[in-house]
């Protein structure tokens, strides 16, 4: 049984994974964890390495091997198209290849909506074509109150996609609405076979983006993950 670990600029995130099963957990702390028979701990992180190394100590389990996977030119068929490629986020390179584990062989959009809603494009040989990083939902909102002068709130959530009556609706809404646009150019731009959504914000947006043929996955990464533990 392997602990896998997606940690991003906001939260971590933890699955326990064995043979093809992924089981979420609500909480990621020494009491969660300690006692289970973890063969490794996979980690994909976004954040700063003494961030992992804080972690380590204190889940209790540097006894273990930590495998810190990182962005590659190439693995299991799917290529970056990065000159650098370990310039890619690691967060993006796993949504690609966990969605390959999905749908080998196809045109591939893959989003994921979380603090940065990232958009990737795969061709039908696997190549990655490239993409686009925007602020998330609640980015665009922070920007907008952080450098307005008369804009006294705080970040919100719009659960309904509509016109804002006060300025507060008006920016959750506008941050909602930006986001949601940005997905549709972007299948309007470059069409694929399968839309695969994943990320804090995933199942908010699904319901505002129903004509369009999305998959929503929020084990994406995590499947990715898996990959090279089966590799």
């Amino acid at each position: 049984m392997y602990l896998l670990l997606d940690v991003g600029n906001s939260r971590v995130k933890a699955v326990s994974y064995s043979l093809g099963q992924y089981i979420p957990l609500a909480t990621i702390t020494a009491d969660s964890v300690k006692n289970q028979p973890w063969q490794a701990v996979y980690v994909a992180s976004v954040a700063a390495e003494e961030k992992i190394d804080l972690l380590q100590q204190q889940l209790g389990l540097t006894h273990l091997p930590w495998h810190r996977l990182k962005s590659e030119a190439s693995a299991f068929s799917v290529t970056n198209s990065y000159h650098a490629p370990e310039k890619l986020g690691v967060d993006r390179w796993l949504a690609m290849q966990g969605a390959v584990s999905l749908y080998a062989n196809t045109e591939l959009l893959i989003v994921d909506a979380g603090t940065a809603l990232t958009l990737d494009w795969l061709n039908q040989a696997q190549q990655h074509e490239g993409g686009w990083i925007i602020p998330g939902v609640r980015l665009q909102q922070e920007a907008v109150i952080n450098n307005t002068a008369k804009v006294l709130s705080k970040p919100g959530e719009a659960n309904v996609l509509q016109l804002g009556t006060d300025t507060l609706s008006c920016v959750e809404n506008g941050a909602l609405a930006a986001v949601c646009g940005a997905i549709r150019l972007a299948w309007q731009l470059k069409p694929a076979k399968h839309l695969i959504l994943t990320g804090g914000d995933a199942a908010k947006l699904t319901a505002y983006l129903t004509d369009l043929p999305i998959y929503h996955d929020p084990l994406l990464i995590f499947r990715g993950v898996a990959r090279y533990i089966n590799s």
